[in-house]
Order: structure tokens, then sequence, then C-alpha cells
């Protein structure tokens, strides 16, 4: 049966057709990614999009989903790739190999003014007692320490289901800090200013992390022979963003300001 599959794989691409593949990405994370209509919107988007449309061997769709029932496709090896995912080859055996990363992400805390009168840099010691807020599923936020002052109840933490929730109950003050992105922060902060949250001032403080950014493809799926073309789209990909990013491309994408979204 895999020789078959093989096979025909092998036969679409001899004669130039396209090989139809979907890839997840999160669809609650602008301005990065995140769902209008029913389509995959946001700056990785664009940049994702343009490396698909680079590589002429492949289809390439990309479906916005909840990124925990991504994560959860993923373990299960009933997809193929997900993305924007941070490295996490050494906690989630599921997700394995990764792409050639295409961003580089600064992951910092939003306090209450108040709470930062006194300069909290050393993270996360600086913040033991706090109520700290977090997006749901977003593991890679925060580091082991982190956790494991959670753990201790050292430290108070709830999640939210996505960036935009974070910012609103910091602003209503359910939260002390909560972690985000910082370009993430700007921009769903700009757009909620004029908004019904009030005029709460919000302080940065410590930064968290620097994490690249990659479609993580499913181990499970990969190990069962259920996308022979693996290799070959992982390559093709790869080689795109590598031009993309050398040519300064994705720079430019990223200095966009068009996806500045305004949920309600």
């Amino acid at each position: 049966m895999k020789e078959l599959t093989f096979a025909l794989i092998f036969s679409a691409f001899a004669f130039g057709s396209e090989q139809d593949v979907t890839i997840y990405i999160d669809e609650n994370y602008s301005p990065f990614s995140y769902k209008t209509n029913g389509q995959a919107v946001g700056l990785y988007a664009d940049i994702l999009n343009t490396a698909f449309s680079r590589m002429k061997s492949f289809n390439v769709k990309l479906v916005p989903i909840p990124w925990k029932r991504g994560k959860k496709i993923m373990e299960q090896g009933k997809g193929f790739g997900l993305t924007p995912a941070y490295f996490h080859g050494h906690d989630w055996p599921y997700l394995y190999p990764y792409s050639f990363p295409f961003y580089t992400e600064t992951v910092i805390t939003i306090c209450q003014s108040s709470v930062l009168e006194k300069p909290k840099n050393n993270w996360p010691y600086d913040y033991l007692g706090l109520k700290i807020g977090n997006v749901a599923g977003y593991d890679g936020w925060g580091g082991t320490v982190f956790r494991q002052l959670v753990a201790q109840r050292k430290i108070k933490y709830e999640e939210t289901k996505g960036v935009r929730d974070s910012v609103i109950q910091l602003i209503v003050r359910n939260f002390d800090c909560i972690i985000m992105e910082g370009r993430a922060f700007d921009y769903v902060y700009g757009g909620l200013k004029d908004h019904k949250y009030g005029t709460t001032l919000l302080k940065k403080g410590a930064v968290v992390g620097k994490d690249s950014v990659y479609i993580g493809y499913s181990k499970p799926a990969i190990e069962g022979g259920k996308y022979p073309y693996y290799m070959k789209f992982m390559q093709a990909f790869d080689s795109a963003i590598y031009k993309m990013r050398k040519s300064g491309e994705i720079k430019k994408i990223m200095s966009r300001s068009n996806h500045l979204v305004n949920k309600k």
C-alpha cells in the first residue's frame, strides 16, 4: 500500500500537477495570524502565503484553527503542519521536525503601572506573589522556572482565550501582569484605546524571552507515512523562506500596519 502511495505522489510531481497541502495556523493571534471570514490573515499569513506561492509543486492552504485544537491534531497525527510554533522538540514529542525559522518573537511582561513603580527586570523572581495572565496553549511563554513557581503557587496564573482577551483582562485589572509578544501587544492595545475598557495605564516590564517561529510538523503523521512528500515540501519551503529573509522581504512584510485588528 505504501509503495502505491509513493508511486502516486511521484507520478503527480513528474507530470507537473500540484500536491494539495494543508497547514494549520493559529486563528486568534493578531496581528500575526487570525481569522476573518473563515480565512487566515495576518503578518505571518502574508509571509507564509508569499513563500507558498513560490513552491511550484505544491498548492498550500492555510487553515485557521484554535491553537489548542491544532496541537491536538498534530499529536494525533491527523494533520501535517502547525504554525506559528516555537521549538518544542524537548517537551512536545509529537511536533518534530521544524521548518527554517521565519521570524523571531520577543516576549515581555506588561503590567499595571502601579506594579512597575519599581523596575522588575528579573524574570520571573521579581513577579512572585503577582497574578500573571497568558494565552491558553502558549506553553513556550514564561519558561521552565516560571512554570515551577506557578506549580508551587508562588505566582498566581490564569489563561485566556487569546491575545486580545489577555490585554482586556489586564486593562480591567483581573491581572497584575500578562506575558505577551511585544509587537502583538502594541497592535492590540493600540486598537483598544478608544473602546469601552477604560484608560488604565499599562507599562512594559521584563523581557521574558526571544524565540524563533517555525512550522512544526506532526511526527506521528510523518512516521506513519501519511505525508510521503514531506521532505520535498520542507526543502521547498525552507528554501523560499531563506531567500525571503536574505533579501529583506520578510522584514518589509513585518513592517506593515494594515493588520491592526479591533475585533469586538
